[in-house]
């Protein structure tokens, strides 16, 4: 039997605002619940769609809350401290609401918002690639290239100074 069109909107609307929520989203990106970190994420939508389908009547914002810092905690080792699994699980819950009633308006907006932004990693090697565009101004310095010869060479350490019970004199650097 195929699933509700509300109840699939939902989801839809679950993946949307998990995937747009910073903490969630450098979590996988760097692997903070190890390879698999990807596939956590889905598992945490799953989850939440069916905590919302077999509890719709009697959602609270702060069970919602606990759920998500609870997983964050225990799957990706995170510990949440800017309120924004209160946020999501706000967000979530009006959502469902909104679903309920057959008004998908919400799911609409944040799928045009996720197709129209660009990914945080992608955009941050972008500015680093224009931030070094920038600074070649096309004229060619040769005097931002020309390395003193000597630093090339391997430079000799001093050989250890030994004390006559055995032990390594360390001697630092003065300037």
């Amino acid at each position: 039997m195929a699933d509700h069109p509300n109840k699939i909107a939902f989801a839809q609307g679950v993946e949307y605002i998990f995937k747009s929520w910073t903490a969630l989203n450098l979590a996988v990106e760097q692997d903070w619940g190890g390879v698999e970190s990807g596939e956590k994420r889905d598992w945490m939508m799953g989850v939440i769609v069916d905590y919302f389908g077999s509890n719709g009547k009697r959602l609270d914002i702060d069970d919602i809350e606990a759920i998500l810092e609870q997983i964050m905690t225990d799957e990706f080792h995170i510990l949440l401290e800017d309120d924004s699994a209160y946020l999501v699980a706000k967000h979530l819950v009006e959502m469902y609401h909104q679903c309920v009633r057959g008004d998908f308006s919400e799911v609409d907006r944040l799928r045009q918002k996720y197709q129209s932004r660009t990914p945080v990693a992608a955009s941050t090697r972008q500015q680093a690639n224009d931030d070094d565009d920038d600074s070649s101004s096309g004229e060619d310095n040769d005097d931002d290239m020309d390395m003193d010869e000597d630093d090339n060479e391997p430079r000799s350490r001093p050989e250890p100074e030994i004390d006559d019970d055995g032990f390594q004199t360390v001697s630092y650097k003065r300037k």
